[in-house]
C-alpha cells in the first residue's frame, strides 16, 4: 500500500460550503491531527480491506462549532475508499448538500478526474438510510453515498457521513456491488 498524504489546498472552499451554518471558519482548511486506527471512529469494514491499514486524521474545531474525522483505505489491488465524519455541535446544524455528487470537491484524488455520475438511488446502510450515486472516474467505477441523522439530546446537532467507494481500474461495479459495499462504511460509538 503506498503512503497517501491528505491534501487539503483547494478543499478550504468545499469545506466552508458544507460548514457555513457552523459558524465563522478560520483562514484555510481546518488542521488536521493524524491518529491510531484505534482512536478513529470511522470504518469500512469491506472484505476488500482486510488485513490494509486505513489512514485517519481529525480535526476539532469546537471553537467554530464543527468536528471532522476523515479516513481513507487502499488495498493492493487499487481498490480505495475514504470517507468523512462532520458533527455539527451547535443546534442549528450543517448545510450539507441534498445530493452526494456535490461533495465530490472534499475529495482530492477524485477531483482532478473527468467524472459521469449515474443516477440517485436511496438505501440502507449500517448506519440507516443513505443517498447514493454509481459514477465514472476515470477508468474506475465508484459510488458516491451521503447520509445525515441526529441522534437526540446529549450528542451532536447533526452528523453527516459521506464518502467514496471505487472499485480496481477496469473493474466492472454493478448496482448490487455499490448497495452492498455501502452496509461496511460507518462509525463507532465513542
Amino acid at each position: 500500500m503506498r503512503i497517501r498524504t491528505f491534501v487539503f489546498a483547494g478543499l478550504s472552499a468545499g469545506i466552508a460550503i458544507v460548514l457555513s451554518a457552523c459558524g465563522s471558519l478560520d483562514s484555510g482548511a481546518p488542521s488536521y491531527d493524524t491518529i491510531s486506527a484505534q482512536q478513529a471512529r470511522l470504518y469500512f469494514d469491506a472484505p476488500a480491506f482486510s488485513g490494509a491499514t486505513g489512514e485517519h486524521r481529525r480535526a476539532d474545531r469546537r471553537d467554530s462549532g464543527y468536528a471532522v474525522e476523515r479516513a481513507y483505505w487502499e488495498n493492493r489491488a487499487g481498490i480505495s475508499a475514504e470517507t468523512m465524519l462532520i458533527e455539527a455541535l451547535q443546534p442549528k446544524g450543517l448545510q450539507v448538500p441534498d445530493d452526494p455528487q456535490d461533495e465530490i470537491a472534499n475529495f482530492v484524488e477524485l477531483v482532478p478526474l473527468k467524472v459521469t455520475f449515474g443516477k440517485l438511488y436511496q438505501s440502507e446502510t449500517a448506519m440507516g438510510p443513505a443517498i447514493w450515486r454509481r459514477f465514472v472516474a476515470g477508468d474506475r467505477s465508484c459510488v458516491i453515498f451521503s447520509q445525515r441523522w441526529d441522534d437526540g439530546p446529549g450528542t451532536p446537532a447533526t452528523r453527516t457521513l459521506f464518502g467514496y467507494y471505487c472499485a480496481a481500474s477496469g473493474e466492472v461495479f454493478t448496482l448490487q456491488d455499490a448497495q452492498a459495499v455501502l452496509r461496511h462504511a460507518g462509525i463507532r460509538a465513542k
